[in-house]
């Protein structure tokens, strides 16, 4: 729910014309790191299933590592959202 509310904020902020590049940093950083630690976890929890070829969580694993590069990697996100954070007058 975090993240959905995250990436609404971004989608609201651009509609009304106060589109940043940090907000949809944010949501993506969270959204990904979040859904990465889920999978990480039931990975961990179904043990030798859970990276068994063809089965959901081994592919769901490698989908959500995927999204945590394209469109800029986790570490890409953090530097944009510093960035932003860090100008002056912000």
């Amino acid at each position: 729910v975090a993240a959905q509310l995250l990436v609404y904020r971004a989608a609201a902020a651009r509609d009304q014309g106060r589109a940043s590049v940090d907000q949809p940093a944010m949501a993506k950083l969270f959204a990904t790191e979040s859904a990465q630690r889920t999978i990480d976890r039931a990975v961990q929890s179904l043990g030798g299933l859970g990276v068994t070829v063809g089965q959901v969580p081994e592919r769901l694993y490698r989908e959500i590592r995927a999204l945590r590069i394209y469109e800029g990697t986790s570490e890409i996100q953090k530097v944009i959202i510093a960035r932003a954070l860090l100008r002056p007058g912000k």
